[in-house]
């Protein structure tokens, strides 16, 4: 751990505690003794389970959001009224944006246990309070662990509601704790608001750090937005690559247990650059005359990096979601354009090959992965005419081998099982594709009552 995160998590704490105990007070002794403990944790429990959630490196964006929500959750819980009653602090607000965001259970869990500390130290160190606390934070992020509708969420409160409300009954009457009947509705209804607050501030979150939680990642595969359009109107041939590849990313996600809409929603968006110089791409030449037989290979290198360096800047426009604007340039990882490096050396014999690879870099999680293989298989399939099973099994099984053998998937934490079951859920996508439709009989010709203008046909 480097020392600016260290400095960044103790700051968070401190500010954090302090919003804890803004109506109540702070004690020297006591906030010294609870920011100790909270330091304890944090270090034993949450960092520990960011660690194993590969995407949370990728950016100090995941840092602040994460050190952001907690200070929320502190605030929320800070700022309650001690008059309503402890079984009114909203836990589940934070826990749920938490889960939400980083679609991980255990940063959620940990990073909950941190909060009922907060919310323990508010209630004056009632220590039976842990328990709804924790049951609180433990149903929140299970239920909420695949949501990919907002009636998930109302289905999560209501679940966290249930769990609540058995808590403090069972601390009534089976500990014997006396809890008045208003603590009783406090403790069915807190979740339930707290479910309505999340769905409003959630979309606040996704903006500012364009970290989206599966519910905002939806809204991107909407057809209708603008990057698609244009997409479709300048680079017909891509938009249809890219819908293909969306098929068979999603279908591989699936069968792996990686996240299948932000794979697809990957996908849309994995080659949104190519719309800077669309001709220069296989699949939207029309005239069947191709540019690059009229300029060097570097310059061929040059233009098809160009469309990765556009996809970026264009992703940062738009404000695209952070994850799927590192897939664009991490589906082509360090892989070399070879049609162009050989070409170049029939030229220049001892030209490197390193003059002729993507600048990267490789992909870094599991998804980015997923879309390099699918792309790199739908393109390697486009040549097929009229294949077998046969065929396309060896077109997938050579492709993904190839990559392999490149290391491309080393940093993307894909085991070889989980490659053979991608390349299952390839093959059953694109023997669907190429299945051939049934011929129907033709029938009589029929008087047209419209006729296409050639000029249109250009």
């Amino acid at each position: 751990m480097n020392r600016k995160r260290f400095l960044l998590i103790t700051i968070t704490v401190i500010l954090s505690l302090m919003l804890v105990h803004v109506r109540t007070g702070i004690r020297p002794l006591n906030f010294t003794f609870e920011a100790l403990i909270t330091l304890i944790v944090w270090f034993a429990l949450v960092e520990m389970s960011t660690r194993y959630y590969r995407k949370y490196w990728l950016s100090e964006v995941f840092t602040y959001t994460h050190l952001a929500l907690i200070l929320l959750g502190s605030s929320f819980i800070g700022f309650s009224f001690p008059e309503i009653g402890p079984f009114v602090t909203p836990v589940y607000i934070p826990v749920a944006l938490i889960e939400l965001v980083f679609f991980s259970p255990e940063i959620a869990i940990t990073s909950g246990f941190l909060m009922s500390l907060f919310a323990l130290y508010r209630w004056s160190y009632d220590i039976f309070l842990l328990l709804p606390f924790i049951s609180t934070t433990f149903v929140a992020a299970v239920t909420l662990s695949k949501a990919n509708r907002r009636l998930d969420v109302v289905k999560s409160s209501a679940f966290t509601s249930l769990a609540l409300m058995g808590t403090s009954l069972f601390m009534k009457f089976g500990l014997k704790i006396e809890y008045t009947p208003y603590d009783l509705v406090a403790a069915i209804l807190n979740p339930i608001f707290s479910g309505i607050l999340v769905l409003g501030i959630l979309p606040y979150v996704e903006y500012t750090s364009r970290l989206y939680s599966n519910l905002g990642l939806v809204e991107f595969g909407n057809l209708n937005h603008p990057l698609l359009k244009m997409l479709s109107i300048k680079a017909p041939g891509t938009y249809y690559h890219s819908v293909i590849v969306a098929n068979l990313a999603e279908t591989a996600a699936e069968k792996i247990g990686a996240n299948p809409i932000l794979a697809r929603i990957g996908a849309y968006y994995h080659d949104i650059g190519k719309m800077k110089r669309p001709h220069f791409f296989t699949e939207n030449i029309r005239d069947g005359k191709n540019p690059h037989e009229d300029i060097t290979p570097s310059l061929s290198h040059l233009v098809l990096n160009e469309h990765v360096k556009y996809g970026v800047e264009l992703a940062r426009k738009y404000r695209l979601p952070l994850l799927v604007e590192f897939i664009i340039p991490q589906h082509h990882g360090t892989r070399s354009q070879k049609y162009f490096y050989y070409k170049a050396k029939q030229q220049f014999e001892d030209i490197p090959e390193e003059e002729f690879r993507y600048p990267g870099p490789k992909p870094q999680f599991k998804e980015a992965a997923i879309i390099m293989l699918a792309d790199s298989v739908e393109a390697a399939s486009r040549s097929l005419k009229s294949p077998s099973v046969s065929q396309i099994k060896e077109c997938v099984e050579d492709v993904i081998s190839s990559i392999f053998f490149e290391r491309q998937l080393d940093e993307s934490g894909i085991t070889l099982s989980e490659l053979e079951e991608i390349s299952d859920a390839f093959l059953q996508v694109l023997v669907n594709l190429f299945s051939s439709r049934i011929e129907y009989p033709e029938e009589e010709k029929i008087q047209k009552v419209v006729k296409i203008n050639d000029k249109n046909t250009g």
